[in-house]
């Protein structure tokens, strides 16, 4: 049977990640992956060595696609490996270094789409042992270091994609996509070679499927098979496609908004590349990566984080630097990540919740109150104790029906303060939308009650892999649309609203209303500069800005909703509400 490419492996489509799984349930298997919520992952290959450059020409965005990117011809880019020698490599100080950044996995790139394996394959000669100077086998090298350091050990595979081989899915400036037969790529190479991995690397923790594109439902089911049936509790992603997988591997930088049932994983990059690019040197901070991380474990997930060694094999010092930061702080306060369970509470404007198995729950504070009184809507009962993770006390009170935390001033000296609230039996909580004086709060889409308009997923690239992700309503009509956010306050609030928004052309100067308090307020909507399509990478390119409403006055504690609605027929796509306090 003939398989063709489809034309949206560009990158720029949903086929780059297949449907997740949606599991609700933890199985067996996996279970260890709830005390492993920071793990990471490394994207290192033949691309390493190019770092994002082919022929005096700068490919910006992620370079593991540069083959692609740059349409080199499979032949070519296999001269790449005649000089690629990475003498720096070192498993152990890799291994080390995620140790002490607080992971508890490991995740590396056996072979990645351009078909280059970086382990000793008997399959095919195109592998590190055999078609480079170096000529060993570093995942072998990666493995023994993880089970020497107590970590667990994955490997990554692209089980579609292989710009290499004639007959996998991908390459369309050297093979015309209908001379390509996906099976004789998937038996004769991908399916061995995964057998490899199986075999000769000790017990892995997982096979990281990914882009599984055009692959059918059998052939996801026969890959599946396959690693279960060699190792039975090597878990597979949701990347394997149609709907399979042990857990759900989210979006690339996707960190939902509310928590999610299941368990699964949030993919996330040091920079703007996964693979090493000499140009790219946007690292996320210490303090970004924390808050990511914990807002991740807030919705029940694991958070993957990638790094991108060199052709050396080394990992860049500033990578290397600040993940020793964030470990520093991790380590202090592990008992608020790795085995905790999601927030019971609703959005906490200034921070977020998690709850470990002992039943002590964990509150990062990204949001430090000027004042020192923390409200905290939903938790309902006072506790024995309260603190700082690190040191600190904490006075709580009740504050009418909600706890109230008195903190120390100044902020603490750390990446994000985390308090500990400790019962004698487990507390009584309350699921509640509320906004709280003196924090940015944010309505999100995905709550609000929908009438006449619909809740869509937006993705989009601003350069080459670099994923934004958006929940947004759309499809409004004047006089029939609205939506509507049901919400509590504890005390009186002043706030400027803002609305997150992006508009094409055709939508420009479209008039809407916010109701709120009995007060309504008209307002316009401009075109904001979206393009439907962007000649780079093709596809939808939203531009969002915020557009300030006014000034909105809640004179008390109590229960509003606030409605918008179209006043004319436009086109704009609604991302959030967003309340900063006005004083």
């Amino acid at each position: 049977m003939k398989q063709t490419d489809q034309k949206s492996m560009d990158g720029t489509s949903p086929e780059m990640w297949g449907n997740a799984a949606q599991s609700t349930e933890q199985p067996r298997r996996g279970a260890w992956l709830k005390n492993s919520r920071f793990a990471l992952f490394v994207h290192w290959g033949l691309y390493s060595e190019l770092a994002g450059e082919w022929q005096g020409k700068r490919h910006f965005g992620i370079a593991e696609w540069i083959m692609n990117r740059a349409r080199i011809p499979a032949a070519e880019y296999a001269k790449v490996a005649e000089r690629f020698n990475p003498t720096a490599f070192d498993a152990r100080e890799w291994v080390r270094l995620a140790k002490a950044a607080g992971m508890r996995h490991v995740m590396v790139t056996a072979k990645h789409h351009d078909g280059f394996a970086m382990f000793r394959s008997q399959v095919s000669p195109y592998n590190i042992v055999d078609a480079t100077p170096f000529g060993r086998d570093p995942l072998k090298e990666l493995a023994d270091a993880c089970r020497e350091e107590g970590l667990r050990f994955g490997v990554y595979y692209s089980q579609t994609l292989d710009w290499h081989h004639p007959h996998g899915v991908g390459n369309t400036w050297d093979t015309p996509p209908a001379d390509r037969d996906f099976k004789r790529y998937l038996r004769g190479k991908a399916m061995p070679q995964i057998e490899e991995l199986l075999t000769n690397y000790g017990p892995l923790a997982g096979i990281w499927f990914d882009t599984p594109g055009p692959i059918t439902p059998d052939e996801s089911r026969e890959l599946v098979d396959l690693v279960h049936r060699l190792q039975p509790e090597c878990l597979v992603n949701s990347r394997i496609g149609n709907g399979l997988g042990d857990y759900d591997t989210l979006g690339d930088q996707e960190i939902p908004r509310l928590p999610r049932p299941g368990l699964w994983e949030t993919p996330d990059t040091h920079n703007d590349t996964w693979a090493y690019s000499r140009f790219d040197t946007n690292w996320k901070n210490a303090r970004e990566i924390a808050e990511r991380l914990l807002r991740v474990v807030a919705r029940g997930g694991t958070y993957l984080l990638n790094i991108g060694p060199d052709g050396k094999g080394r990992i860049p010092a500033a990578s290397a630097r600040i993940l020793r930061e964030v470990g520093e702080w991790v380590h202090a306060h592990a008992e608020a990540i790795h085995g905790a369970d999601p927030t019971p509470l609703g959005p906490l404007a200034w921070g977020d919740c998690t709850v470990a198995a002992d039943g002590k729950f964990h509150l990062p504070v990204f949001q430090w109150p000027d004042h020192g009184r923390l409200l905290v809507p939903g938790l309902r009962s006072l506790p024995k104790r309260a603190r700082l993770l690190g040191g600190g006390e904490v006075r709580p009170e009740m504050a009418g029906n909600h706890l109230a935390l008195h903190l120390p001033q100044p902020r603490p000296a750390t990446l994000t303060p985390t308090v500990a609230l400790e019962w004698d039996t487990p507390p009584a909580t309350e699921r509640l939308d509320c906004l709280l004086s003196g924090c940015r709060n944010t309505l999100e889409t995905a709550v609000a009650k929908r009438q006449g308009c619909e809740l869509r997923a937006v993705r989009w690239m601003e350069k080459f892999g670099d994923w934004k992700h958006a929940e947004c309503l759309t499809d409004w009509q004047a006089g029939e649309s609205s939506a509507s956010w049901d919400f509590h306050t504890l005390e009186p609030g002043s706030f400027h609203l803002d609305l997150e928004y992006t508009c094409p052309e055709e939508g420009d100067y479209s008039a809407w209303s916010v109701e709120v308090a009995g007060t309504e307020t008209v307002f316009p909507l401009i075109d904001t500069g979206e393009r439907a399509k962007r000649a780079a990478f093709g596809g939808p390119f939203p531009r969002f800005r915020t557009y300030r409403i006014g000034l909105l006055d809640l004179p008390g504690p109590g229960q509003y909703c606030l409605t918008l609605r179209p006043l004319t027929n436009g086109a704009p796509r609604v991302a959030s509400l967003i309340l900063e306090p006005a004083t």
